[in-house]
């Protein structure tokens, strides 16, 4: 019996004694839990924000700072209000889906407005996470700058194969279609009838370029940072002269280019503005005026008013963007997420029963006509905003941004600088024309009328000025009839060109524009940081980390601004 007792006593005891220890361990745990659901609240809070800028890389821009190399505040960019910033709320707590309940601690996580620094166009933002209950809780922030990786908005000129095109080759030279590869891929050789283009002295680049082909140069052109695949030479020399640059890279790894735009037409099935068939687009500011006869019109259930709506193509719930004005030619409000895009007709009929063609006769590059999906396009725009294309996209007048338009001068100023936030993406499936008609004997056409707004298809466009950022995914960036009648003085570009062949503008001899147009490309400084409503990439992310610390146990905002106070 005694030593019964004795066990049960020290049982009773070693019971007491865990218990007790327990209870004093029960805080140590709570806390320690609390912390790491509060790391996964920054983490969350970090990922999302990181899907929304690779998503929508105009995204970055929303209520944004910009300030230059030297720290000077420049201003703001998109405010939380916009349409296209939609989505997440910056400086206030945003609950992580399922945190709290039977989950553990709720969670929440919290963005700091961001700043741009505009000379590196690099991006920072801390990204809080917090975790816990009204008297114990605990903050990690994730301190944050971001670099950007879009290879298209990086170079004022991305060539994919630096030879023209070999259906340009047929339309306009009179031969069989070549089979073209890269030059230094086939041996140093150009394939049968491919014809290669050469950079000349009177090309002078502002901006980086890329090319995954060879590059050809004659005489002395002017580039700043030059990168090439060629893996047996910087480039090859056709006569006398050579290249200047700031630095040369090759060989750089094969970047690829997508193949179709169709991304863009989901997006403005949504949120945009859809059209079906040859499209004529005038922008004026944050409004176009449009004429799209192909395009079903109809009033869905619950379209504001008595507008029409083009969501015959879109879908019937959508009301937000009306996108068919009552007239031809009327104006409707740029959409919502920045996106239009103009798809072919169904079944290569017409559609809706009609047959316009505004390019007939004018010398359309590639395959035209009354059922496909061309945008053209000119004007002034002042919103962010993409235009994409089944078929082609064709320039047919200036097109500027409102930031440097004063009044109705007959061309653009320079292009904007920070903290304008304003950017025009061309994303055509195959072509992007500037638009050159001649006549029967291939001789100009009448000269277009000056001012913004006053170009047609049927007239010839002396020095345009185009502020964009043209991507053409199969194909060109080209003048259409670029070597025929006269020269019709220089192209601006303020922007970037990226193409899959290389396009030509016109044709020279010993350094003068015989036909078509000199080239004057200026790289848009704002394209290090900001982008077109979802713009594609060549195979790369928008952004990727250039830093990334953590403040444990802190809420650290940037300068300027404040961290919330106590429990949310």
């Amino acid at each position: 019996m005694p030593l019964i007792l004795g066990i049960v006593l020290l049982l009773t005891l070693g019971t007491t004694l865990l218990v007790q220890n327990t209870f004093q361990q029960f805080p140590i745990v709570t806390k320690d839990v609390i912390q790491h659901e509060a790391y996964r609240a920054m983490v969350a809070g970090v990922d999302e924000y990181l899907y929304k800028i690779n998503a929508n890389p105009n995204y970055a821009a929303c209520t944004t700072n910009f300030y230059n190399g030297s720290g000077t505040f420049l201003g703001s960019g998109l405010s939380g209000s916009a349409s296209i910033c939609s989505g997440l709320a910056f400086g206030s707590w945003i609950q992580v889906p399922g945190s709290g309940s039977s989950n553990g601690p709720p969670a929440w996580f919290l963005l700091s407005n961001p700043s741009i620094n505009t000379s590196t166009g690099n991006l920072s933002i801390n990204v809080v996470g917090f975790a816990g209950y009204p008297n114990t809780f605990n903050y990690q922030t994730a301190v944050i700058t971001l670099q950007p990786l879009n290879s298209f908005l990086l170079n004022v000129l991305w060539i994919n194969y630096n030879q023209i095109d070999p259906p340009v080759v047929s339309q306009y030279f009179g031969v069989p279609t070549p089979t073209c590869p890269y030059y230094w891929q086939n041996g140093d050789n150009l394939g049968n009838n491919c014809r290669n283009v050469d950079f000349i002295s009177a090309d002078s680049l502002t901006g980086n370029l890329y090319v995954n082909d060879t590059i050809w140069v004659c005489g002395s052109p002017t580039f700043k940072t030059v990168q090439t695949a060629d893996t047996q030479q910087a480039y090859v020399q056709d006569c006398s002269g050579h290249p200047s640059s700031t630095s040369w890279t090759n060989p750089v790894p094969i970047e690829p280019i997508p193949t179709d735009n169709s991304g863009l037409a989901t997006q403005a099935a949504a949120n945009g503005c859809l059209y079906e068939g040859p499209t004529t687009i005038t922008l004026t500011g944050t409004t176009m005026k449009v004429t799209s006869p192909d395009t079903p019109t109809g009033k869905p259930a619950g379209a504001p008013g008595g507008s029409l709506s083009n969501d015959a193509l879109n879908n019937a719930a959508n009301t937000a963007n009306v996108c068919m004005p009552s007239s031809s030619g009327g104006s409707v409000t740029l959409p919502a997420d920045g996106v239009v895009y103009v798809e072919n007709c169904p079944n290569s009929a017409q559609c809706n029963s009609t047959n316009y063609n505004p390019m007939a006769g004018e010398g359309e590059t590639g395959v035209g006509g009354p059922t496909v999906g061309d945008a053209i396009v000119q004007g002034s725009y002042s919103s962010p905003l993409t235009i994409g294309a089944a078929n082609n996209i064709i320039i047919d007048g200036n097109l500027c941004t409102t930031d440097t338009v004063s009044g109705s001068p007959s061309s653009c100023p320079t292009g904007p600088a920070a903290p304008s936030t304003d950017v025009l993406g061309l994303v055509a499936l195959n072509y992007i024309e500037i638009n050159h008609p001649v006549d029967g004997n291939g001789n100009n056409v009448s000269t277009c009328p000056a001012g913004l707004g006053n170009g047609s298809p049927s007239c010839d466009l002396q020095n345009p000025i185009v502020d964009a950022v043209s991507l053409t995914l199969n194909h060109s960036f080209i003048v259409n009839n670029y070597n025929t009648g006269n020269p019709l003085g220089t192209l601006t570009m303020n922007g970037t060109i990226d193409e899959d062949w290389r396009g030509p503008v016109g044709t020279s001899s010993g350094g003068s524009i015989q036909t078509g147009y000199a080239k004057n490309y200026q790289y848009d400084a704002r394209l290090k940081y900001l982008s077109p409503p979802y713009y594609l990439n060549p195979g790369t992310s928008q952004w990727g980390f250039a830093s990334f610390t953590v403040a444990a146990g802190q809420c650290k905002m940037p300068t300027g601004q404040t961290c919330p106070v106590g429990y949310p």
